[in-house]
């Protein structure tokens, strides 16, 4: 009997789990549907250039519940924005949508174009990235040791740069060449290893190899 009761609990689990998928596809499909006629009516208004109606529709869908937005989404509602001239609005749109792993490479170079226009308008100028001429990207600068100055020598810390080691012992000084300069005083700088360059934090681009620029509007 208590087989036939666990047979019966394990049969019901599985009815239970099923049913439930039963249900929760439906609901998934009718949210993909929906996602998909809000947003191609809304890219649709876009491109006819009705950006009102655009914007309200792109707020609809971003509204809807676990709706997975398509990524062409992003590009469209910045598009929509910068026409109404909401600039910061049409700015993180674009930022967003170029941050889509997924996303056209077509449409990236648009939404960087339509991120320079608004700079323009507000600013004058566009900023861009470009590699820092400083460490030529790689985030480290040389610069000259702080050690040696640039000489590729110091003075040998053994002996002070005598050149003579001395060892004291209970019958006096001991004085002998000194084994690490080999009697010469100076050695190789132990900062630079006698390269005369450290690489240090770029100051420039603060390590993160790349700087901001400023770009001249063009009049068209």
């Amino acid at each position: 009997m208590k087989r036939l009761l666990i047979l019966f609990f394990l049969l019901s689990s599985v009815c239970t789990v099923s049913y439930s998928n039963t249900l929760i596809s439906p609901l998934e499909d009718s949210i993909d549907s929906l996602v998909k006629v809000l947003n191609d009516k809304a890219i649709t208004l876009c491109k006819t250039k009705k950006y009102e109606e655009s914007e309200k529709t792109f707020k609809q869908l971003f509204k809807t519940k676990d709706a997975v937005i398509p990524d062409e989404a992003a590009y469209y509602f910045g598009v929509t924005s910068f026409f109404l001239k909401k600039y910061t609005q049409s700015r993180k749109a674009f930022v967003r949508f170029e941050t889509l792993k997924k996303a056209s490479d077509s449409l990236k170079k648009e939404s960087v174009e339509f991120r320079y226009d608004i700079d323009c308008y507000e600013k004058g100028y566009y900023e861009y990235l470009d590699t820092c001429g400083n460490c030529h990207g790689k985030g480290l600068a040389g610069e000259d040791c702080p050690t040696c100055k640039g000489n590729g020598r110091q003075y040998c810390p053994n002996c002070s740069g005598s050149g003579v080691a001395v060892s004291r012992t209970s019958m006096g000084d001991n004085y002998s060449t000194c084994s690490k300069c080999g009697g010469k005083g100076v050695v190789d700088c132990l900062t630079c290893k006698g390269t005369l360059k450290v690489n240090r934090t770029c100051k420039v681009c603060n390590s993160k190899g790349v700087v901001k620029m400023k770009g001249a509007c063009s009049d068209e």
